[in-house]
């Protein structure tokens, strides 16, 4: 379900409309956040005196100004979307439009997830084994602990895994239903075996008596769980694992277990004698994703840890995979 368009009132305000059902229509969400930011521009170019169909170089370095207290993130986050919208007016071939020169550079990412590796991941589940084996009552201990094995274990994202309800598990054949997630995508997963033991115990222990419409993690008023209980208890786990920060000083993000869980998808495919025609359209569909190129980006693998998977990947697609690091 999308959300109502707020009302635009300056030069733009019958093409953001138009802007917003075009990227819809590609299968971006555009929620409130964009949508607020778009009449945001508009209201800040009409305030200037802009009144003209156009972006020049003026406009768009108002625009991109830092704004006092504002950090590099924020101020590149509002530049972004400022970016993309002088894309789609150029793209409807409207004179005068300027879209930035970082964007005409299209510098290439940089972001390097963490990749943790079978030991770490080991002792993690471990960690949370002993606590939850330790104080059985303790539901939101237990809640974690099946919510981080739903993020190795399935690749789940993490809005995913606390928006599920007792009716999208399946205990018998370990079916999770995904219901309307990123780009309003859903799909059915499969839990492995451990994973299914562990939800099955979850359900015995918490949920004998609730309804099937209720949330699967939630808090004492059935509301979602709380994403505070959640980084507090991973961080603690992860420490108690013996996992080390970064070298940013940071212990790795709880959304790097869904890149884990790409990378040793992947490896055990290649294992089994999958190659990539076939692997990666199904990490596609078992992910979520629209397109390959979305589940290329998530799959960062190191040569000398993944040979068999690199090697693969030079005859489906050369260049196909950065290098990062990963920890053994």
């Amino acid at each position: 379900m999308y959300y109502e368009l707020p009302a635009y009132s300056g030069p733009f305000k019958d093409l953001i409309p138009e802007y917003i059902s075009y990227m819809r229509g590609l299968g971006y969400d555009y929620g409130k956040p964009i949508l607020y930011r778009l009449r945001e521009i508009d209201l800040f170019f009409k305030q200037q005196g802009f009144d003209q169909l156009e972006i020049t170089e003026e406009m768009f370095e108002l625009w991109e100004k830092k704004r006092s207290n504002e950090n590099e993130i924020n101020q590149r986050r509002r530049t972004s979307v400022l970016i993309a919208f002088s894309k789609y007016l150029a793209l409807r071939g409207f004179d005068n439009i300027y879209i930035g020169e970082s964007a005409r550079k299209s510098p290439r990412n940089n972001f390097i997830p963490y990749i943790f590796s079978k030991v770490e991941i080991s002792n993690l589940l471990n960690v949370f084994k002993c606590w939850t084996d330790a104080t059985p009552s303790d539901c939101d201990t237990s809640a974690v602990a099946v919510i981080v094995s739903l993020f190795y274990g399935c690749g789940l994202r993490k809005t995913e895994a606390l928006r599920l309800r007792l009716s999208d598990i399946n205990l018998s054949t370990g079916a999770i239903r995904i219901m309307d997630s990123k780009n309003h995508e859903s799909r059915l997963v499969v839990a492995s075996e451990s994973v299914k033991q562990q939800l099955i115990k979850y359900f015995s222990r918490f949920c004998m008596f609730k309804a099937s419409d209720e949330f699967l993690f939630c808090n004492r008023k059935g509301n979602p769980f709380n994403d505070g209980k959640l980084y507090d208890k991973y961080k603690k786990a992860m420490t108690e694992a013996g996992i080390q920060p970064r070298e940013s000083g940071k212990l790795p993000r709880i959304h790097d277990l869904r890149h884990t869980f790409c990378v040793h998808a992947l490896e055990a495919m290649t294992a089994k004698g999958f190659d990539l025609y076939t692997s990666l359209p199904l990490l596609v569909a078992y992910l979520g994703h629209k397109s390959i190129s979305e589940t290329e980006y998530y799959l960062r693998l190191v040569e000398q840890n993944f040979n068999s998977v690199t090697a693969a990947s030079r005859e489906y697609a050369p260049e196909l995979f950065p290098k990062v690091r990963v920890r053994q």
